[in-house]
Parts: structure tokens; sequence; C-alpha cells
């Protein structure tokens, strides 16, 4: 009896031609550019993402100071190094101090938040203290909590706004109070701006204005009438 044995191979193996091999290639390449392309889109479009929620972010933490902060500012007078009851607001062209309310919570001693904005290597800095630090004191002499609002700020720059002959105008810096020249009407003391306008400068060239009016400057909105300063009637 015969068997038949078969070949574990087969006998005949086809291959590609030249012509499939270059069209095989040529597929998998537009496949590959396809692949490429799309990753190269998503990457693109995920980066600007970024760039826009960072800038988001940056621009919400501006607003926030602008809104809790220079919104609310108000007039508040402490004493100075000669016992002389002053104006806490120091309006500079590059730097501003002043004088918010703000939320007490359980465990803290003040309703206030004593706040300077200033550019500090290439950032822009909150500075913030609950108790009176004014800005006759030491540069160390309290403790300070400091926030960086946005990075790379090449500088930033004020305008206050004040009331002259019933017209406003606008100031680089802002006068600080002089008892010697007090006005008659102590109702009519303008102790701090009617509005900031603080500019922000990137380094990459941009810039951002922001613009708010403040809360405690007429004689209804300001706290007490003016006259425990020195010089009032």
């Amino acid at each position: 009896m015969k068997v038949r044995r078969t070949h574990p191979y087969p006998t005949e193996i086809r291959l590609f031609t030249l012509v499939e091999l270059i069209a095989a290639t040529a597929v998998m390449l537009f496949v590959a550019l396809i692949i490429a392309t799309a990753s190269a889109s998503f990457y693109n479009a995920w980066k600007r993402s970024v760039r826009i929620t960072d800038k988001l972010k940056v621009y919400q933490n501006i607003d926030r100071i602008m809104d809790s902060g220079i919104r609310n500012m108000i007039p508040f007078t402490w004493k100075n190094e000669n016992q002389e009851e002053t104006v806490v607001f120091e309006g500079e062209p590059d730097t501003i101090f002043f004088v918010t309310p703000r939320r007490v919570m359980p465990g803290e001693k003040s309703a206030f938040s004593f706040i300077r904005l200033k550019v500090e290597n290439e950032n822009l800095i909150a500075e913030y203290h609950p108790l009176p630090r004014t800005q006759w004191d030491e540069e160390n002499k309290l403790e300070i909590i400091k926030e960086v609002l946005a990075v790379k700020v090449r500088s930033i720059s004020f305008l206050y706004a004040r009331i002259n002959d019933e017209m406003i105008e606008w100031d680089e810096d802002w006068e600080e109070y002089d008892r010697d020249t007090i006005q008659d009407d102590t109702r009519d003391i303008l102790m701090i701006p009617l509005a900031v306008q603080m500019k922000v400068e990137w380094m990459d060239g941009s810039s951002e204005v922001w613009l708010r009016r403040t809360s405690g400057v007429s004689g209804h909105s300001r706290l007490g009438s003016g006259t425990g300063l020195t010089g009032a009637r």
C-alpha cells in the first residue's frame, strides 16, 4: 500500500512584482502622511488651547484683583511716623498701594486688606497684609503674603482719575493728601482716585488695559467724614 505524502510547504510560491511593491509602499506612505498631518494638527490645536487657557487664567487673576481690590477701594486713614492721621494710599506710575474691605474668616483679626501691585522679576505681584501695613513702614517690618498674578510681564503703568473744575483728569501719579491745603468743606476731599487704569505690557510686546472705578470717593461712600484728619475742620 502506498502512502501519499504531502509537502509541508507549497510547491509554488508567488512573489510580489515590483509594481505591487511600489504601490504598497505608496499606500503606506500615504497613510503615514495622513497620520502625521492629523497628529501635527492635533498637537498644534492642543498648544493653542493651552496658550489660550493660560492667558485666560492670567486675565481672570487680574480681573479678580481689579474687581475685588481696585473697584472696592476705600479711603482709610492711619497714623504715620509723626502720629498724624494720613490717608493710606500710594499711587505711583508703576505701583499702587491701597486698602479694600474683605470678608472676615474665623480666627482673623481684620476686615481690611492692604494691597500693593507691582512688577518683580518679570512677575506681576500682589502683596497682601491683613494689618495696617502703611507705605511709610519699613519694607520688611511686617510679614507679606505674595501672589503671582501674571508672568513674563515687562511693565505695568497706572493712571489715576481726579476731578478738576468738574472735569475728569488723568494723572500718572496721585498727589498725596496735604493737610496744609485742605479744603473748607471736608466732604469734598478726594482721598483716593475716582478710577484707576492699569496697563500691563508683556515681554512679547503685547499689552492689555484694565479700568475700574473706585467705590469710596464721595461723601456718601466714604468711611467717616474726614474730620479725623489733621487740619480738617
